[in-house]
């Protein structure tokens, strides 16, 4: 599937964010980006979506600027946009684009890209390009696939066959949320990318530790707050990170 095809699953994605593993991720990813942002700053968001992350930082004060390839996605992203107040809406734009064809004269003080590089063949060169748009002292912030914990959702799951094939082969690929083949990475070899593009202090928080197996449908919305109180406090403490199906990469450009 290519990212400008995306939004075909625009509706099983909309499930899934309202549900409490997409709440655990945009709620641990914000808390991140917004604490080490200037407050007010400019933010680029590459592969918005259907906008979750940018809305909640124009809402914060931030000035944000949203990139999707697919143009049901950023219709998704633009109804959700309407709803906001109109002060927050005047600091939140979407426009069509992607990684290899985004081009700026300005540069941001934060540049997020939150489950983009699982889609593609490559991280290396993704990294580079989201990483020229950061201004100095800016932040990058990678939300991708965890590549060494692909097999936990499936034994978790009770698919024990998969599981062990995955963890047999070593597999990095295998069948996300939106029943899409999507590719991991490794933390440390990302955070090895970022600093060679010149980003200092780079860390990785583990996102989706003890959830990412959970029925949305059956778990208990009471204990929502307490799991992500849990997730929070594993996300960067091993081992418990190392098992997460997602994480989270940030770094301050020098």
């Amino acid at each position: 599937m290519r990212l400008d095809d995306f939004g075909s699953v625009g509706d099983a994605y909309q499930r899934y964010s309202a549900g409490i593993r997409g709440k655990i991720r945009h709620e641990l990813v914000f808390e991140v980006v917004a604490g080490l942002t200037s407050a007010g700053g400019t933010v680029l968001d590459m592969g918005c979506g259907d906008g979750e992350i940018s809305a909640r930082l124009s809402e914060a004060g931030f000035r944000v600027l949203g990139i999707d390839a697919s143009p049901e996605m950023l219709r998704r992203a633009n109804l959700r946009k309407a709803e906001l107040p109109e002060q927050v809406r005047s600091r939140l734009e979407f426009a069509l684009g992607d990684i290899t064809d985004f081009a700026s004269e300005h540069l941001f003080d934060a540049v997020c890209c939150h489950g983009v590089l699982m889609y593609l063949d490559d991280s290396a060169a993704a990294i580079r390009k989201l990483a020229s748009h950061v201004k100095r002292g800016g932040l990058l912030s990678i939300l991708t696939k965890n590549a060494p914990s692909g097999d936990f959702r499936q034994a978790l799951r009770g698919d024990y066959a998969t599981a062990r094939e995955l963890i047999e082969t070593g597999a990095a690929a295998s069948i996300g949320n939106l029943g899409i083949r999507t590719r991991g990475d490794d933390p440390s070899a990302v955070v090895q990318q970022m600093g060679a593009c010149g980003f200092a202090d780079s860390q990785w928080r583990g996102v989706r530790v003890f959830s990412d197996h959970l029925d949305e449908q059956t778990f208990d919305g009471a204990l929502a707050a307490e799991l992500i109180a849990l997730e929070r406090a594993a996300s960067l403490r091993d081992p418990y990170r190392a098992m997460a199906r997602l994480f989270h990469a940030t770094g301050r450009k020098a």
